[in-house]
């Protein structure tokens, strides 16, 4: 018996699959589902998988972030990407996880009971281990090796900050912190304090202070019992610390002046795919948090503001210029349907897209 697991945030999509492959496929279980990365992690860090079906678009951890740490744990399990997604970044990164299948939504039932049966046949099904053998790359170091980071380890982040190497220092940071929540033989609750202390310690020497809502994030966690299940909230406090680091390095006017210029560059270009802060921000090489302040500082207005109302304005053009039914419109401007179009543009413009295109032709 092969076990499957949904990670999909559409609810209905999840029943469509999950009804599938269960009338199909005989040899298959569905043993989860999830709406987000955190549910997601939680599959994993709970279950034996087999092959998961999964979305890259589901909320962060994204998709993409999801296979990269079932990849980084060394997990056999296969991983099948759905996505309604089709452009060249995204295939890169689909090669670059060694995803064993990309299926394009919407999803034809013969598709995807083929792909599945593509990725299954030669891989051994869950029933044939252990029940408590995890398939590893190598062995799990011994509970003290894990207490504190190593010397090195911080040496290097501050190595990196001082090279303004912020990708590769938030790459680290992450990948020390899956170390410490990857062992099960003992609490991750001191590791992870000592690695955060380690963290406030490099921000104090460089003479900064934590932003008061962050520090109190921080001061929190001494309460909390920082189980496998507050991974994610400890990384994104962690990744917040490394944007306060690196700010400091990157406070110049002009700097901070043309990557909010590349981000702008970027959504201009890429406005017909839906794009979200997390978009920017990977492609911007910044944490989102980051992105997010610093779009705030320069541009005097939220990105989610910004991207709004630069979609009404593609969409007024469209509608004056162009000849294009009112639902290609939206279906451009990546709106989820033409009737959440017509309020959105309403609500912004006071007309509805009819109204605006005889209004103004």
């Amino acid at each position: 018996m092969f076990d499957i697991a949904i990670i999909e945030d559409e609810e209905l999509e999840r029943r469509a699959l999950r009804s599938i492959l269960e009338k199909n496929l005989d040899s298959c279980r569905i043993v989860g589902e999830a709406r987000n990365g955190t549910e997601a992690m939680a599959l994993i860090d709970s279950q034996h998988i087999d092959l998961m079906l999964v979305d890259i678009k589901i909320p962060r951890p994204t998709g993409l972030e999801v296979i990269q740490s079932v990849r980084d744990r060394g997990l056999a399990t296969k991983v099948m990407i759905l996505t309604a997604y089709d452009y060249f970044e995204l295939m890169q990164s689909a090669i670059h996880l060694k995803a064993d299948n990309f299926l394009l939504k919407p999803i034809r039932t013969a598709d995807l009971l083929k792909a599945v049966r593509e990725c299954l046949p030669e891989h051994e099904p869950v029933a044939a281990r252990a029940a408590d053998a995890w398939t590893v790359t190598a062995p799990a170091p011994a509970p003290d090796s894990i207490r504190a980071p190593e010397p090195p380890v911080a040496d290097r982040i501050a190595e990196l900050v001082d090279q303004s190497a912020y990708r590769e220092c938030l790459a680290l940071v992450r990948r020390h912190l899956e170390t410490i929540y990857a062992q099960r033989e003992a609490a991750p609750r001191r590791a992870v304090m000592e690695f955060m202390r380690i963290m406030l310690q490099m921000v104090e020497r460089r003479g900064l202070a934590l932003p008061a809502t962050l520090a109190r994030h921080v001061e929190a966690l001494e309460t909390q019992r920082l189980d496998l299940h507050s991974h994610f909230q400890v990384q994104e406090i962690l990744c917040q610390i490394t944007d306060v680091l690196f700010e400091a390095n990157e406070s110049g006017g002009a700097h901070a002046s043309d990557r909010i210029q590349d981000v702008l560059n970027y959504i201009e270009r890429n406005l017909h795919k839906g794009v979200t802060l997390e978009d920017a921000a990977d492609f911007a090489q910044i944490s989102p948090c980051y992105l997010s302040r610093l779009f705030r500082k320069e541009m005097d207005v939220t990105f989610i503001s910004y991207l709004k109302a630069q979609r009404i304005e593609r969409a007024k053009q469209l509608l004056q210029d162009s000849d294009l039914p009112i639902t290609n419109v939206s279906l451009d401007l990546s709106f989820q349907d033409a009737n959440y179009f017509g309020k959105a543009f309403k609500k912004e413009v006071g007309l509805s897209p009819s109204e605006y295109r005889r209004r103004f032709r």
